[in-house]
């Protein structure tokens, strides 16, 4: 029994680091449960016995190992250390903005994306409470909330794809001006 269970695994992995290769340089709805088998050297059914479906396979890869090391990236901000707190953000989104950007933009169309969007939303607001809680504590209490709104805001994906996409600045300018929409957050705030 231990031989199969090991196979299983084995399987699972395999598939799992197919699906994860073809999702980081692809769409999600351009990428189907046919392709994800053939770069695993499985079937679409072993897929399916092992997930569900795509979407599930989806959800699964971003709970065991997207998010996994988002967190752990996450998980190295110096708390209360703004130049840290941008800093971890924008590495992270360097390495995992574009395939959350590809993610957003189909979340309204399909349910296995806008699970995981939401997921990503709370942990975000999580993330930024946590790593600012120090000046948000400080914060007179009746803007607390705005300006911890505000700060996810400008900490979120999609404001550094404004920056660093969009209007074509390097990953130090992307930081500059990231750190500059905190710090103008915070002062506003006080």
């Amino acid at each position: 029994m231990g031989s199969r269970n090991a196979a299983a695994q084995r399987t699972r992995t395999v598939i799992l680091d197919a699906a994860e290769r073809l999702l980081a340089e692809r769409w999600y709805d351009e990428v189907t449960l046919a392709d994800i088998a053939r770069e695993a050297g499985v079937s679409q059914q072993t897929i399916v016995n092992h997930f569900g479906s795509k979407g599930q396979l989806y959800l699964v890869g971003l709970e065991e190992r997207t998010g996994p090391r988002i967190t752990k990236h996450r998980a190295a901000v110096r708390v209360g250390d703004l130049a840290s707190v941008v800093d971890v953000a924008v590495s992270d989104y360097e390495q995992s903005g574009p395939g959350t950007l590809r993610m957003l933009a189909l979340a309204d169309r399909i349910d296995a994306l806008a699970e995981a969007a939401e997921y990503g939303r709370r942990a975000h607001r999580a993330w930024v409470e946590s790593a600012l809680a120090p000046q948000i504590a400080a914060l007179d209490p009746a803007r607390r909330a705005r300006a911890t709104r505000l700060l996810v805001a400008a900490l979120d994906v999609f404001t550094w794809a404004q920056l660093r996409q969009a209007q074509g600045l390097d990953a130090a300018a992307t930081r500059a001006d990231l750190e500059a929409l905190v710090e103008g957050i915070l002062a506003h705030a006080a």
